[in-house]
């Protein structure tokens, strides 16, 4: 009976491990992880979205940039539209819908008809991510007037990642091949819809997609111009209802840059649409797009004209950041000022460059959300307030300041960027990724930009920095670390709950 048991232990654990086996690790593929080389930047502008909470009048009070600039660039874009956007949907969760709200998701459709109606002739293509669609097939119902109207819709192709949930993913993926066609085509529909209560229900099979965690989380727009340099916007923004609230940065660039990055989104589109579930809308109307978009943008030969050493723009997707961001935290030492705002902050990695470069005598402020809200539902404050925590007990504490963003407005801070300056360097990082696992290492799709001498854009943030760590709008935006109180049995409890996050990469983060 024994040996039967054994036998039966054996194949068992055979079988659970059979999928590691089989399925090998999956490499990023060509046009992703880019590290360009610095272009010369002809015009930069630092667009942020604040919302502030006015205590004497109990209200929020919005002061957004980002939209108004991304509306303006699709009004005014002569050649071409690439628009590559993480969320765009009509989802609020349990966010309340007062004071000034603006319904985001409706109002960047709009604008796109509108300019397909005053400018037919123009390509526009539109990428995003399938949590939009759920993993299935629930597109928000207004792509239907942009596919009339001969505007594709490509969902990135995130299968093409490596896997980031190594316990769940290769069983799924080895399992689901002997799955039925019914199955795996989002049939019974059971599962309660907790993104929006007013969805349809989901699937099985939806659900288990959601759960490799991986995302296309880039947030871009390029507009083409006929006399004049292209543009991008690139950073944070989410075109979804119930983001409206949050505080969010981006920048708007001007130069060779904008068509290096375009260049990348188009070679994401071919990869993602061999797939032809991924593309929501005609075909040819999409190669007819892309061909003239391909017209519209510099040669590849050409880049080289504007290549600089000492300074200017460079464009970081996927790894290329992570690599760039720990290779600079890990120069730095005595003289060396760091200023992060950070959306999550959980990487190990990462932590680790920030514990070396505080015992070498590098001064670190850290902005971080707390963690508390997302669309309206209340969490748990993990990861940020675990590292919080954590790096608060460290001897070298005096190199360390953490602030914390105010929650008062329900929205969260979304901002993500990486301010270093001494003597031989002055550089400013702010893109898509957050500073998680996902987002730095070739797990998840990300845009991000490096500035290095440019002056004016350097010194714009340093003051938008600044603002909101010492409150200087009147708005409480930000107190201190010790404001935030709690019992250590609940430091214990995130602490445990964030250390296995990490380790088992079962997080959307």
């Amino acid at each position: 009976m024994k040996t039967v048991l054994k036998i039966f232990i054996g194949a068992l654990v055979g079988i659970l491990l059979l999928p590691y086996v089989v399925i090998k690790k999956q490499e990023m593929p060509t046009g992703c992880d880019l590290s360009s080389p610095f272009f010369y930047c002809e015009n930069v502008d630092l667009l942020a979205d604040r919302t502030y909470w006015d205590s004497v009048n109990e209200k929020n009070v919005l002061d957004h940039e980002i939209f108004d600039a991304i509306i303006k660039e699709i009004s005014s874009a002569e050649t071409f539209l690439i628009l590559d956007l993480f969320l765009w949907n009509q989802w609020i969760g349990k966010t309340e819908k007062k004071g000034n709200f603006r319904r985001i998701s409706e109002d960047l459709t709009n604008a796109i008809i509108s300019k397909r109606v005053s400018n037919p002739h123009m390509p526009i293509v539109i990428i995003i991510d399938p949590i939009n669609s759920f993993y299935g097939n629930q597109l928000p119902y207004y792509f239907d007037s942009l596919k009339a109207i001969g505007i594709p819709i490509v969902t990135a192709d995130v299968s093409i990642l490596p896997e980031s949930n190594w316990l769940y993913s290769k069983q799924t993926k080895f399992w689901s091949n002997f799955s039925s066609k019914e199955f795996n085509n989002n049939n019974f529909k059971f599962f309660p819809n907790l993104i929006t209560s007013k969805g349809d229900p989901l699937s099985l099979s939806q659900y288990l997609k959601s759960l490799h965690f991986k995302a296309n989380h880039r947030k871009v727009l390029i507009s083409g111009y006929k006399e004049n340099s292209n543009k991008v916007i690139i950073g944070g923004f989410n075109a979804s209802d119930g983001k409206y609230l949050d505080s969010n940065i981006a920048v708007m660039v001007t130069g060779a840059v904008s068509d290096y990055i375009a260049r990348s989104e188009i070679e994401l589109i071919n990869l993602s649409i061999l797939n032809e579930e991924n593309l929501y809308g005609n075909r040819v109307h999409l190669e007819n797009a892309l061909r003239i978009i391909d017209s519209e943008l510099m040669k590849e030969s050409d880049f080289k004209r504007f290549l600089l050493r000492k300074n200017g723009v460079k464009y970081l997707s996927e790894a290329a950041f992570g690599r760039s961001l720990i290779s600079e935290l890990d120069a730095s030492a005595t003289g060396t000022e760091i200023d992060i705002s950070a959306h999550y902050l959980s990487d190990r990695k990462l932590i680790k460059s920030l514990k070396s470069a505080a015992k070498r005598g590098t001064k670190i402020r850290l902005l971080l959300d707390q963690n508390k809200y997302s669309y309206g539902y209340i969490k748990t404050g993990i990861p940020n307030r675990s590292v919080a925590d954590e790096l608060m007990q460290l001897d070298e504490v005096d190199s360390i300041q953490v602030h914390w963003v105010s929650s008062d407005t329900k929205g969260q801070h979304q901002v993500n960027s990486v301010r270093i300056y001494d003597e031989n360097r002055d550089l400013l990082y702010i893109g898509s990724s957050n500073f998680t696992k996902r987002s730095l290492w070739n797990y998840n799709l990300e845009s991000n930009l490096l500035f290095k001498n440019i002056q004016s854009i350097n010194n714009e943030f340093d003051e938008y920095f600044n603002s909101i760590w010492s409150n200087s709008f009147g708005y409480e935006e930000s107190y201190e670390y010790k404001a935030l109180k709690n019992p250590k049995w609940l430091q214990y409890f995130r602490f445990i709950f964030y250390r296995l996050e990490e380790i088992t990469n079962f997080s959307s983060r």
